[in-house]
């Protein structure tokens, strides 16, 4: 199947191309021209790989959570060559997407992907591969290092700049990290594969209703949603 894939919630504007077996991809570290950047470089990789938006089959991109601004730029460009195309979005967690890339770098199959949000709050994720592909246990959130509940044993693998507060966060989860990598961004190719696998599993919305993914609207609501 065609897909382009697309992630600006990071520093790094982030596109995937898939041609049935062929992938392509270009990635640019350009964190205040994501909006000049993005429909350029959507028409460069086409271009490269010899092919038009007409060709695709969906489109792919990262719902963040991450920079609120670079996510309201993918959700923008991705609602309207979608809508334009008629042909369907598959929204991918960026915080998943970097644990999918640690994977595939490094076989690492367990992984704790923790953004820093401010102060000592990290959005938070933690994942297992499933058959190649990354998989959330429990559910992402946004949440001060001190109110992590959760134990961990084994062999685990800490990745994103919110583990900048190794310290506090291996003594919440109750073991050191086998590795801690903090500089990291979206990768083509984990956007692409967890793409192409929501597809198939039909996790799947119309151009429409592509919308981003905050976490932090969840915080401190009634009932105690977190």
């Amino acid at each position: 199947m065609n897909i382009l894939a697309i992630d600006t919630s990071s520093a790094a504007c982030v596109l995937g191309l898939q041609l049935g077996s062929e992938r392509h991809s270009d990635v640019r570290q350009s964190a205040r021209s994501h909006s000049r950047d993005i429909l350029p470089a959507i028409e460069a990789l086409l271009a490269n790989a010899d092919t038009t938006l007409a060709q695709l089959d969906c489109i792919v991109f990262g719902q963040g959570p991450g920079s609120f601004t670079g996510l309201r730029i993918a959700v923008g460009v991705v609602q309207g060559l979608a809508f334009g195309l008629e042909i369907p979005v598959v929204p991918v967690s960026s915080l998943a997407c970097l644990a999918q890339a640690q994977y595939r770098n490094t076989d690492t199959r367990r992984s704790v992907v923790a953004l820093h949000a401010r102060k000592e709050e990290v959005y938070l994720g933690i994942y297992e591969v499933s058959e190649d592909i990354v998989q959330l246990v429990g559910k992402e959130s946004i949440t001060d290092v001190s109110d992590i509940t959760q134990v961990l044993s084994g062999d685990w693998a800490g990745v994103g700049d919110g583990w900048i507060l190794r310290e506090q966060m291996e003594a919440k989860f109750g073991i050191a990290m086998q590795s801690i990598i903090t500089d990291v961004f979206p990768d083509p190719g984990a956007l692409l594969d967890l793409g192409e696998n929501g597809y198939k599993n039909g996790q799947i919305v119309s151009a429409i209703d592509a919308r981003p993914e905050y976490l932090r609207e969840e915080v401190a609501t009634p009932g105690g949603r977190q």
